[in-house]
């Protein structure tokens, strides 16, 4: 008698895998459907399942939270060391107007041509090396970002999720957490950062959806 109580109960928890299964097969296919139609092309119904069976025991979702908790904190960060960037510039910039201006104050009608010549090359100077920090600061946060990107990759790829390993190929944009990943690939991200942050003093963080699974959202 309790083979069969063991064995029924097997088969009830194979339906309920098999139900829960379908239920996240769906979930993905209905995610799947929002993209562009050459990025569905790329996501099988193999790879869409084999990613729902992943799913399955709960474990990816724990670890898409971590890899989520280390993305905020890393995207906090580099936030925050733009901005102090940023208000050190503009310090820089009120303090050498101060500076000029009691020059021009104190100098003499006759010498201020002189002076004004002086100062424009030395506003210029400061300019550009403002321009070059942020340039720099931009190219950190974009390699910086990379990196977390590839952690999150290898990370997946270890825990059996499919389609998931560690590249920089941006014609692979699917081989990234990031749902948003179809438009701003890993390898364009290296490229992007000689020209600084797209859109926005801080678009480079606050735009970078490195790991927004399907699991991010089970509740």
């Amino acid at each position: 008698m309790e083979r069969y109580t063991g064995a029924f109960e097997e088969a009830v928890d194979g339906a309920r895998q098999q139900e829960r299964h379908y239920q996240l097969l769906s979930a993905l296919q209905s995610l799947v459907k929002e993209l562009p139609s050459s990025f569905q092309q790329r996501l099988s119904y193999t790879t869409l399942s084999d990613l729902a069976l992943a799913l399955l025991d709960g474990t990816v979702f724990e670890i898409v939270q971590g890899l989520l908790e280390i993305q905020h904190l890393t995207e906090k960060s580099l936030y925050n060391q733009r901005l102090r960037l940023q208000n050190e510039h503009r310090v820089l910039r009120q303090a050498l107007r101060q500076k000029h201006q009691e020059a021009q104050q104190a100098c003499r009608p006759h010498n201020l041509p002189v002076l004004q010549a002086a100062q424009q090359r030395e506003l210029e100077a400061v300019e550009h090396r403002i321009r070059e920090e942020q340039r720099a600061m931009d190219q950190k946060i974009v390699l910086e970002l990379d990196r977390k990107v590839a952690d999150q990759q290898s990370t997946l790829e270890k825990a059996g999720v499919a389609g998931f390993y560690v590249t920089t190929n941006p014609q692979q944009p699917f081989c990234t957490p990031g749902a948003d990943a179809a438009d701003e690939p890993v390898g364009a991200h290296q490229e992007a950062a000689a020209e600084g942050p797209p859109g926005g003093e801080d678009s480079l963080v606050t735009r970078w959806g490195l790991c927004q699974l399907p699991a991010a959202r089970h509740g």
